[in-house]
Parts: structure tokens; C-alpha cells; sequence
């Protein structure tokens, strides 16, 4: 009787060769698709980092000012620079919803 071995299943996959691997780095850089790059501004790094920053609490449910007051309320010290941007950018869901507002709780 034969004796099966993992790598059975699967299909054989031949390396490229030299002469292949030469060809696809002389394929011009636009050939590629890049995804855009999102730059994000200055505020917009800092509430993201507010939102990675465990120590104020869950951010998923509340908004970022709510977690803000939770969080000075308990006495936890947020950053008076986060409210300071919240508040002027109090119509934008960018600003006012944390990160994972996409996301099912």
C-alpha cells in the first residue's frame, strides 16, 4: 500500500526561472496597481491615536466626546487637544465617531 503524504493534495508549483524572473523586472512600474494613500491630517492622527490609547476606556458605542468626558470625569487626564478638535469639528461622523464605527459591536 502507498503511503500518503500531505503535499499529494496539493498541486505541483514550478519556481520561475532566471530568464522569467528578468522579464518581470523589466515590466515598467506603471504596469502595477497601487492603492491610493490616504493621507490623514495632523487632527485626524491624533484622534486616531486617542481611539488606540486603552487607557480612557472602550471606544466602540459612544462617541469620541462622550469617551473624552467619561474619561476626565474619572479623572484619567485625556488630552484637552482631543476635545479641542472634537469640538470644532463637531458636524463631521470623521471627527466624531471613533475608528471602529464601521464595525458591528
Amino acid at each position: 500500500m502507498a503511503t500518503k503524504h500531505i503535499t499529494d493534495s496539493y498541486p505541483k508549483v514550478k519556481k520561475p526561472s532566471k530568464e522569467q524572473k528578468c522579464v518581470k523586472d523589466q515590466l515598467p512600474s506603471t504596469s502595477y496597481q497601487h492603492q491610493p494613500v490616504i493621507d490623514l491630517t495632523d487632527d485626524l492622527k491624533i484622534l486616531k491615536n486617542f481611539d488606540l490609547t486603552l487607557e480612557y476606556g472602550p471606544c466602540t458605542g459612544i462617541t469620541r466626546l462622550e469617551r473624552w468626558e467619561r474619561a476626565h470625569k474619572h479623572g484619567l487626564n485625556p488630552p484637552n487637544e482631543v476635545k479641542d478638535i472634537l469640538l470644532k469639528n463637531k458636524d463631521s461622523e470623521e471627527y466624531t465617531l471613533c475608528l471602529w464605527r464601521d464595525y458591528e459591536i
